[in-house]
């Protein structure tokens, strides 16, 4: 056999223990599991879109349209071109997408439960998987349409691979696929990096196994840089998208801050969403008297220390950052056998579990559904816009990706940037979808991250509030009786919207009828007020 001589520590382990979780029948365990994850299905259409969601839409449609510059995490875009053909635009292409993330949940889940299976028995693994849909923020961003549930699936099926395989040629090219295209989606990959070491450390005696997990990790290099090769030299290279200079950005705000713990408050809400998961988590370490089961499950909850420093520990990232650790429960499920403590931690994680999804659910995105349907209404052919992250993902939008590190870095360069933009694209159309900017539309706002004054007079001198967070290109003008004055900020077929008829250049135009207003000076004639 190729384990080390004698039975392996984790058999031994089996053998020794009694019934870990006799007390709890396994209907029930199987009934809750299955639960959890079929509320994900109507989740899809229900909970509120994040605006990251549309981020990672738009690069589906950049890519097909062209104009995707970025070659950094962008691979993921050659699995995704199919949404484009889904009926009711981004809304819709976007739960398409979210039923996608449903199945590598589902992937994420079986690679924890075959995990449990090995170090406790399937019983166990089940509570396990329990542990970790119910910790925080799962349900309510584990199927979200970004890299996290992608790669969380990918890594964590390899790491399953690795802990049970056999690790044959097939396996081998397996774990080294699925590693490759878990970095190609994200650089995050490499935060798994102490749960694949923990992996290898574990089943170093066994004979050729080391030699045979390093072999797959040598063709996940090699395979990511293949595809990453021919993925970029089908984009269209531009000005600032330097893949050494992104990547050494990204790192320094995301890793190298300077700043310990910079989101406690999601940290802490973790936490105490998680409890009951934890509680088995801690308890699982203690069962672990093996040194090679201590050195796993410690290896599995290192990923976790990245919180201490990571910046971006939004509530979408402990999904994918909290799954190893969570495999660690099964053994935790083993320290409790026959005894009434394991029932209250499984109520208490349902209980956690269910409070969390009636909140996404409660969400609703209604108000989005009905900003989409009217921006597509007002502009049946894509036209150029302004927003926050490219929520109407099948235009071309305008400007920086404003997400608190867009943000940072436009601050600190101190140079407008939306009189250009808007004097050179034209685009009729801005979403008020970030602060920045529906405060320069409106009265303006010198509180620190503000857009620049400069870009806040441009903005406001150009759009006019439409409804909801519609803003449209064009003037508010009062009549005064006699002709006066005025320019519109681009040329450009405008819509009047007037009680009465007006003259406009010596022209009748009745209220509703659009007319075509180039960007010189044109004389209104309207009643006073």
């Amino acid at each position: 056999m190729l384990l080390e001589s004698g039975p392996d520590v984790v058999q031994r382990f089996q053998l020794a223990r009694q019934d870990t979780s006799g007390s709890v029948p396994d209907i029930i365990l199987t009934v809750s599991v299955t639960a959890f994850l079929l509320v994900l299905l109507p989740m899809s259409f229900l909970r509120n879109i994040n605006w990251d969601e549309f981020y990672f839409l738009s690069h589906v449609h950049a890519w097909l349209d062209g104009r995707l510059n970025q070659p950094v995490q962008t691979f993921f875009v050659h699995g995704f071109g199919w949404l484009a053909q889904v009926p009711g635009h981004e809304f819709g292409q976007i739960v398409a997408a979210r039923l996608v993330m449903v199945a590598f949940l589902m992937l994420t889940c079986h690679a924890i439960w075959r995990m449990g299976s090995r170090l406790a028995d399937p019983q166990a693994a089940k509570i396990a998987v329990l542990a970790f849909l119910c910790s925080g923020f799962v349900l309510a961003h584990g199927t979200s349409f970004r890299a996290d549930p992608i790669t969380t699936g990918l890594l964590m099926t390899a790491l399953s691979i690795l802990l049970t395989g056999r690790m044959h040629a097939l396996q081998i090219l397996s774990v080294a696929l699925l590693s490759a295209l878990a970095l190609l989606v994200t650089v995050k990959s490499v935060l798994y990096l102490p749960a694949f070491l923990g992996v290898l450390v574990f089943r170093r005696r066994e004979e050729t196994m080391p030699a045979r997990m390093l072999i797959a990790g040598g063709l996940a290099l090699g395979i990511a840089a293949g595809l990453y090769l021919w993925h970029s030299t089908g984009l269209t290279a531009t000005d600032g998208t330097d893949t050494g200079a992104d990547l050494r950005e990204a790192a320094e705000t995301t890793l190298l801050s300077g700043n310990l713990l910079p989101r406690w408050n999601e940290i802490l809400l973790w936490v105490l969403l998680s409890l009951p998961a934890l509680v088995l988590t801690a308890m699982g370490f203690a069962r672990a008297w093996a040194s090679r089961l201590i050195i796993l499950a410690t290896a599995l909850a290192l990923p976790l220390l990245w919180l201490i420093a990571y910046r971006n520990a939004f509530p979408y990232f402990f999904p994918f950052i909290s799954a190893p650790v969570m495999v660690t429960a099964a053994l935790g499920a083993g320290r409790l056998p026959n005894t009434p403590r394991l029932p209250i931690l499984l109520v208490a994680m349902i209980t956690s579990g269910t409070c969390q999804g009636l909140v996404a659910l409660s969400e609703g995105n209604a108000v989005q559904r009905a900003t989409l349907d009217e921006v597509h209404r007002l502009f049946p052919e894509p036209v150029p816009y302004i927003d926050q992250h490219g929520m109407v993902a099948e235009f071309p939008k305008q400007g920086f990706f404003m997400s608190t590190w867009g943000i940072e870095s436009y601050r600190k360069a101190g140079k407008p940037v939306f009189a250009a933009l808007i004097s050179e694209a034209h685009p009729p159309l801005l979403l008020a979808t970030r602060w920045q900017l529906a405060q320069a539309v409106t009265d303006g706002d010198s509180r620190p991250g503000a857009l620049l004054p400069e870009d806040q007079a441009a903005l406001k001198d150009t759009y006019i509030h439409y409804a909801g967070a519609i803003w449209l290109a064009g003037r508010e003008l009062a009549g005064a009786g006699v002709a006066t004055s005025f320019r519109m900020p681009f040329a450009g077929r405008y819509r009047l919207e007037s009680e009465l008829a007006v003259t406009i250049d010596g022209r009748l135009v009745a209220p509703g009828s659009a007319a075509w207003l180039d960007g010189n000076h044109h004389s209104l004639e309207a009643p006073s007020g």
